[in-house]
């Protein structure tokens, strides 16, 4: 069976369809969001205020008890719950923040490509993949499932917020299946451009230092030479800019969190417009840029894996951004 690529009438239709969807943002109309609260196995028996400390280890008890009193943790029913109440494993209560006006992102999402099995898009920046921290609804993958109802999109693997560029994403559970597997046993080839700052060991070089398991401080990741999970980039110089920055080719040839951004880290060549891993080792707070503010520069440029529906060898490559244009 051989795909059909969608028409340009078809591509222009579907980004008429994101434009409404991101016309306003979603996120940008006040609204009560309820986090939901899940049990853990390990807090079973528990009082509800010693699971939520357990589970939300950066919350004081003092905070959660605030929480509390202004009832804003709540049972499905959304009736208040009480922090002394015993809870079980499996049982579900949820975390009201009300007034939620979400921080605004970057909507031009653009489709690449389109048919039965696989959905090829260009992510802008900023803008969060899934829903976390302060984004609910400002999110890729809201975008894709309001400008594609009743389907709904799969993503086959991530890219940071403040990243731009590829993301492969599947029609249906049984063809995301197929695109995960591919990532997962690492069979996905995947190009990206990175602008840095600091002095290069030489024009090709590599890092395989191994990066940490979990998030560390504001949710990044390390270099563990101890207990790290393996992990290697290739890198390439494209070319050297008069104001000290340097455009790389990475290559990433596994599929570690972050892994481009710690690896440039750890030799000493920070990505520019990076928050987080800043120069000098040091670990920044700012999780996602806000728009307007000088981009991440690091852009999944190409990908090339085996077609879901065919398997058969297909590569796509997306437009570059300003600063990686030599």
């Amino acid at each position: 069976m051989v795909s059909t690529p969608s028409s340009e009438l078809a591509l222009s239709q579907r980004h008429a369809a994101i434009r409404r969807a991101v016309t306003p943002l979603p996120g940008s109309q006040s609204r009560d969001h309820f986090k939901p609260i899940n049990i853990p196995g390990n807090c079973d028996a528990l009082p509800l205020l010693a699971a939520l400390r357990q589970m939300v280890g950066n919350v004081s008890a003092a905070e959660w008890l605030a929480e509390f009193a202004l009832n804003r943790v709540v049972n499905l029913e959304q009736k208040p719950a009480v922090a002394t109440q015993i809870v079980r494993a499996g049982e579900r209560y949820q975390h009201l923040f009300p007034n939620v006006t979400e921080p605004a992102v970057n909507g031009d999402v653009k489709i690449l490509h389109e048919d039965e099995a696989l959905i090829v898009v260009d992510k802008p920046a900023p803008l969060p993949m899934h829903a976390g921290g302060r984004f609910y609804l400002n999110t890729l993958q809201h975008i894709l499932n309001t400008a594609y109802q009743p389907q709904t999109p799969f993503p086959a693997h991530r890219l940071d917020a403040n990243t731009t560029g590829l993301i492969l994403a599947a029609r249906t559970r049984f063809f995301a299946a197929k695109l995960q597997g591919q990532f997962a046993q690492g069979r996905v080839e995947k190009t990206y451009r990175a602008r840095v700052n600091g002095q290069l060991p030489a024009d090709e070089f590599y890092c395989a230092a191994p990066i940490s398991a979990d998030a560390g401080e504001h949710c990044s990741r390390t270099i563990d030479l101890a207990n790290g999970l393996a992990a290697r980039t290739d890198f390439c110089v494209l070319h050297r800019y008069p104001d000290g920055t340097s455009l790389l080719e990475a290559r990433p040839l596994t599929g570690r969190t972050n892994q481009i951004r710690v690896h440039l880290w750890h030799l000493g060549l920070p990505v520019c417009g990076d928050t987080i891993y800043l120069p000098d080792k040091k670990i920044g707070r700012n999780q996602t840029l806000g728009v307007g503010d000088p981009p991440l520069c690091l852009h999944a440029s190409r990908v090339k894996f085996l077609h879901p529906l065919n398997s058969e060898p297909v590569e796509f490559t997306a437009p570059l951004p300003i600063w990686a244009t030599s």
